[in-house]
């Protein structure tokens, strides 16, 4: 199968990248194509005619969104228009990925696949333009949504996890939020349900898919922490203590409803950590 990684250099389609060796693939960075660029995205996907589009091009600077929200909407939302008419005329299966944050938050049972949206910041709402693109111009796609990805280091910003070991090596006081949820999940095992997903021909539409379990920011910090046997000066702090310019959802968490549920978070930040 001919396969198209868009979004190629960072930290998800370097996973995709690997996971993908024993196909066709072709990986796509900003410098082979710029995806905001409509008739640069036709002409390059139609002259490919890859059969699978993977896209985990992104803008997500949280908060630089709140100062830049025509580049987050350029590059989250109205981009991924465009891949969808190419892959749309070309037949190919689309994947994109979105986020918990096109959810406000505030239901602490969890968000199902058919819940609807309600963004607070400037990313969540670039994010939930990029779902709405998606579905106004594709028929054949995966929208997957998910939630504090962590793996191995791309070419964008730092995780959570990549940041907390920094920290501890510093020494000083590291401070963590300890009433917002979410599931941490392993690019790895995305990536790895992703293809199953495809794989196994389900029907197309919303899937959430996380690491199961929930744990706040301050847990997933202190799991960190004892998985690498660190001392670390770490303490709690509230979500309304710790200035940030972007809202987040103080309930993030996705509820999978409609495939195989991915192993534990603990389990699989361990796996990682070793």
């Amino acid at each position: 199968m001919k396969v198209l990684i868009l979004g190629s250099k960072g930290s998800l389609g370097q996973t995709f990248l690997d996971l993908y060796q024993d196909h066709e693939v072709s990986a796509w960075d900003r410098e082979e194509l710029d995806i905001t660029d409509e008739q640069a995205v036709t002409k390059k996907i139609t002259e490919l005619a890859p059969e699978l589009i993977i896209n985990c091009a992104a803008y997500n600077s949280v908060d630089k969104a709140e100062a830049e929200r025509f580049l987050a909407d350029q590059i989250n939302g109205y981009a991924v228009g465009f891949i969808a008419k190419a892959a749309s005329e070309i037949g190919a299966i689309l994947v994109h990925f979105s986020t918990n944050y096109v959810f406000d938050g505030t239901n602490q049972e969890g968000y199902n696949e058919d819940d609807s949206p309600n963004s607070q910041s400037a990313y969540g709402k670039s994010k939930l333009l990029g779902e709405m693109e998606l579905q106004q111009n594709a028929d054949k796609f995966y929208l997957i949504r998910t939630s504090w990805l962590y793996g191995r280091t791309g070419g964008g910003k730092k995780s959570f996890v990549e940041l907390m070991l920094q920290l501890a090596s510093g020494g000083k006081e590291i401070q963590a939020i300890i009433d917002e949820f979410a599931s941490p999940t392993y690019v790895v095992d995305l990536a790895q349900a992703t293809r199953a997903l495809i794989e196994q021909k389900k029907p197309f539409g919303i899937y959430h898919l996380t690491n199961s379990g929930s744990v706040s920011w301050f847990e997933w910090a202190k799991e960190i922490f004892v998985t690498k046997n660190l001392e670390a000066n770490l303490k709690p702090i509230s979500r309304n203590d710790y200035p940030r310019l972007a809202a987040r959802p103080q309930y993030g968490v996705l509820n999978n409803n409609k495939f195989i549920e991915l192993r534990p978070w603990v389990e699989a930040l361990k796996e990682y950590l070793s």
